[in-house]
């Protein structure tokens, strides 16, 4: 069972509610407008024509001609005599050239099918990224919400904290420097709240940039939050999945295969090539000598060769775009090594966040509950004249430290899950879907 799969039951075995199907949507907007895909789809269509390319070389090549023209001729004899002529010559016909054997040709049409592959591979990497870089921003964008609002109740509270602080003081129960501790960190909070404000528009504004219009979430994740550990619990069975399936890896496999075809292609530069040619050609032309009447001809010839063409010198440049293949193929073959070496190194890391992120969400709502705890403690110990007034200050702060800190704990967790099945090489809309049924409408 995978990751995704985990999290689709764990959320069909919530308790039901409304259900947002928000991420769902901004996906579908992102499809259709983000730039970076558009132009995925573009590059991988324009790519695939590789192929017919690559096989257009080992077909027959057919072309027609035709040509008409006016030819004016004297030609003094003898003294006194002269050979006036109006040549009016014309021609058509058809020429056929079919490779019988061409090794660089075939070696082309083999590397292209590598290059149709290769595109294709790119085009799925960048969906992945697509619903990676749509989580990060839908994220972002609750989690700037989350903040505000902590934001905003820390500024409430602070505010009746000074309220207080000022009664207080008025009737002589308190000196004037809780007052001004007070309106210092009402002042703190107000900048606080201004600060959150411009991180949700910068969140909705890249947000916007992928789904190309302005989209302000309004969903938020379930209160159970469930804490699914990765499926298998073996991190070496995910390392060996993303040795094969890790998109970055098979493109770096796929251009290694790639350049080792250029070798063949540039070798093939040593080597014969045989071609059948043939032609079908009418010409002919109308004469006009001395004024003595028109005379008509025409001519039909038919050709077929078959052609050997062996190449001796050239310079030395095909053995020079040997070498450069060669080198080519070392830098591909040492790239995909470093390609495969990354991935594990994500699937670990991300492996890893997913653990250390379900343990770090339970310890925050730990800290979350102790911080009320703390809190109620501190406004108690103030009635009673055990605790001062900054203690209630800094209980109420380490709350919403605290709150801004789970809230943003859960989004990180489950990214840290869409992350590790792209290290994989299996994310998908099925992924999505699971993690947009953990999302409730407001």
């Amino acid at each position: 069972m995978r990751l995704n799969a985990l999290l689709l039951s764990a959320a069909l075995a919530l308790p039901c509610a409304a259900q947002a199907n928000e991420l769902l949507k901004i996906y579908d907007l992102a499809l259709q407008n983000d730039a970076t895909w558009r132009a995925a789809e573009h590059a991988r269509d324009a790519s695939v024509e590789a192929r017919p390319q690559a096989r257009a070389l080992l077909l027959p090549q057919i072309s027609a001609n035709a040509q008409k023209g006016r030819q004016l001729s004297e030609v003094d004899n003898d003294p006194g005599a002269t050979t006036k002529s109006d040549d009016d010559p014309w021609s058509y016909g058809l020429s056929l050239s079919q490779p019988i054997f061409d090794w660089g040709a075939i070696q082309q049409l083999r590397q292209a099918g590598g290059q149709v592959a290769l595109a294709e591979t790119n085009y799925r990497s960048v969906g992945q990224d697509l619903l990676l870089r749509v989580a990060q921003a839908y994220f972002n964008a609750l989690a700037a919400a989350d903040t505000l609002s902590s934001a905003q109740d820390e500024n409430k509270a602070v505010a009746r904290q000074l309220e207080l602080a000022q009664a207080r003081f008025e009737v002589g129960l308190s000196a004037i420097t809780e007052v001004q501790e007070a309106q210092a960190r009402y002042d703190l909070t107000n900048a606080t709240v201004i600060q959150s404000e411009q991180t949700l528009n910068t969140a909705r504004s890249a947000l916007a940039e992928i789904t190309g219009q302005p989209y302000q979430p309004q969903a938020r994740l379930v209160d159970d939050l469930p804490l699914a550990p990765p499926m298998p619990t073996d991190i070496e069975a995910w390392v060996k999945t993303a040795r094969e399936g890790n998109l970055n890896v098979l493109a770096a496999r796929l251009s290694a295969d790639i350049a080792d075809t250029g070798i063949s292609i540039a070798r093939a530069g040593h080597l014969p090539t045989v071609d059948l040619n043939g032609s079908h050609n009418i010409s002919g032309s109308s004469i006009d000598a001395n004024g003595g009447g028109t005379v008509d001809r025409e001519i039909t010839s038919d050709r077929v060769t078959l052609q050997l063409t062996l190449p001796v010198f050239s310079g030395l440049a095909t053995q020079s775009r040997v070498r450069q293949a060669t080198s080519t193929r070392e830098q591909r073959r040492a790239e995909y090594e470093g390609a495969q070496r990354l991935a594990e190194r994500q699937t670990r890391d991300a492996y890893l966040g997913v653990l250390t992120g379900s343990a770090r969400v339970n310890a925050l709502k730990q800290a979350v509950v102790s911080s009320v705890t703390a809190l109620d403690a501190a406004r108690s110990g103030q009635e009673v004249g055990t605790r001062t007034f900054i203690d209630v200050l800094n209980a109420q702060q380490q709350l919403s430290a605290a709150q801004r800190d789970y809230y943003r704990s859960r989004y990180d967790y489950l990214l840290a899950g869409l992350l590790l099945r792209q290290a994989a090489g299996n994310l998908g809309q099925p992924d999505m879907e699971a993690v947009d049924r953990l999302l409730t409408a407001p």
